[in-house]
């Protein structure tokens, strides 16, 4: 949290899923900013697994991000034997996913 400092705004808002322990991280870091805590919706047992039973997570577009780097950057699975030796080898490949997912993956839509 402490890395964030220079990058937040001191009267920020923060709005994070029900883990009882950011509010704690949040207070000691960025005494001045708001946080809201929302429910996140349960994922679907079968299927869908993104698809959840609420009407809106305002979660999903964080979470839905998380699994596509997870998906697409094998460095990010949570059980794999490549690992990330160095900071600016996981900045690189970052980097180069990013561009892909905003070239390819999501293009821009021409008018």
């Amino acid at each position: 949290m402490r890395e964030f400092i220079p990058y937040v705004r001191e009267d920020c808002h923060w709005t994070s899923d029900e883990n009882p322990h950011y509010p704690y991280y949040l207070k000691r870091h960025h005494p001045s900013a708001t946080h809201t805590r929302v429910k996140g919706g349960r994922g679907a047992i079968t299927g869908q697994g993104e698809l959840k039973k609420l009407r809106f997570d305002p979660l999903f577009s964080l979470n839905h991000t998380c699994a596509m780097l997870r998906a697409n950057l094998n460095r990010l699975f949570r059980r794999t034997w490549c690992t990330t030796k160095t900071k600016q080898g996981l900045i690189d490949h970052l980097s180069m996913y990013v561009s892909y997912h905003n070239r390819v993956l999501t293009p821009p839509i021409s008018s």
